[in-house]
């Protein structure tokens, strides 16, 4: 009898973990859900239910960036207050706040959406005056920025925004991921990473430029595809 009661309790165990095995190869909330479902004891039920709610995350997080508008990132806060995202997206939210958008995507100046505002207040009254002397002049390196000018020719054009960061690292960080991520969309894309504040502390807007709106809102197009966030902006 004892040699039967362990022989059932291998069996068990063996059909136990080639379930979780095939869970964890297949990665989706329904394997999971599956498994606990015929294995709630199990030793990888606390892992099972951890991975069901990241994958949650997850989808809801690919849901507000691609929605891209301030009550997304809400919802998203409200139901995922302590996500690895949740910072990420009460950055965004700030953006929004600070541009004076109040549920959709925000407009800049040429119709375009944009995830924060293209110029504070102060550079708004010199932007016209700027732009008569944008052109680089002889011998100064292309977004050189001169001691005392009011604008510099790199913050004019046109750029998509990919992002916004706590710190300058992570927006560096965020670029080397994307660029790996999706070669040939961002190979030949130079990155700028233009500070900013909100109220929760200072903010980075991960951009790259591009030679055109037409070619910023392809750009995006292409990203957004793939649930990436990116916002043609006009600086």
């Amino acid at each position: 009898m004892a040699i039967v009661l362990g022989t059932l309790a291998l069996a068990g165990c063996s059909h136990e973990s080639a379930d979780w095995k095939s869970a964890t190869a297949a990665d989706t909330t329904e394997a999971y859900q599956q498994f606990l479902q015929q294995h709630p004891k199990s030793a990888n039920a606390v892992q099972a239910q951890a991975r069901i709610q990241q994958l949650a995350e997850d989808r809801d997080w690919q849901a507000a960036a691609a929605a891209d508008t301030r009550d997304a990132y809400q919802q998203f806060v409200a139901q995922h207050p302590d996500s690895k995202w949740a910072q990420e997206a009460r950055i965004r939210i700030e953006n929004f706040a600070q541009s004076g958008a109040s549920g959709g995507k925000v407009a800049s100046a040429n119709g375009a959406a944009s995830a924060g505002p293209a110029t504070t207040a102060s550079q708004a009254t010199t932007a016209a005056p700027a732009a008569e002397n944008s052109a680089p002049q002889p011998g100064i390196p292309q977004g050189h920025v001169i001691p005392g000018a009011k604008i510099a020719s790199a913050e004019h054009g046109h750029f998509v925004q990919l992002g916004a960061y706590h710190s300058k690292a992570r927006a560096e960080s965020e670029w080397k991921l994307l660029a790996a991520k999706y070669p040939s969309e961002l190979k030949s894309l130079k990155p700028h990473y233009v500070p900013g504040k909100s109220k929760n502390g200072p903010v980075y807007k991960l951009r790259v430029s591009v030679p055109s709106a037409s070619d910023a809102t392809g750009l995006c197009a292409r990203l957004k595809k793939h649930a990436q966030v990116c916002v043609p902006v006009t600086a």
